[in-house]
């Protein structure tokens, strides 16, 4: 079982990311550019965060976000040839609606982003 999960929540305007240790909770949140410039820029920064942890991450991509439906073979090559055994990756369709997220000072609710995670965890995908 992997000891870090990242969700990968592709949106129209960007991609949110949301990095979470086993049992201590959410470590990291992003907002970044919808699409990387580099098609590897995805797979180089999920093997930095291997490195920097020492740790297995399972990254969780939100298989039902607009973009991954109309074009998964870009989310495909994005997270396709990943250079660390340390990496697995799961593509997660969540069960039910969407949440919707709420801005609280400032900082976005990660709601769905938890529920990616506890989904690949559990199994539940």
């Amino acid at each position: 079982m992997s000891s870090l999960w990242l969700s990968i929540e592709p949106r129209r305007d960007s991609t949110r990311l949301m990095l979470s240790e086993f049992r201590c909770g959410a470590a990291l949140k992003a907002r970044l550019p919808a699409l990387p410039n580099e098609p590897r820029a995805l797979g180089l920064l999920l093997e930095a965060l291997v490195a920097w942890y020492g740790l297995p991450l399972c990254a969780v991509l939100d298989a039902d976000a607009e973009d991954v439906q109309r074009h998964p073979e870009r989310w495909s090559l994005i997270l396709g040839d990943l250079g660390s055994p340390l990496i697995d990756v799961e593509w997660v369709s969540p069960a039910s609606a969407p949440l919707a997220d709420r801005t609280l000072d400032g900082v976005e609710d990660f709601r769905r982003a938890r529920r990616l995670i506890t989904l690949a965890a559990t199994g539940l995908k």
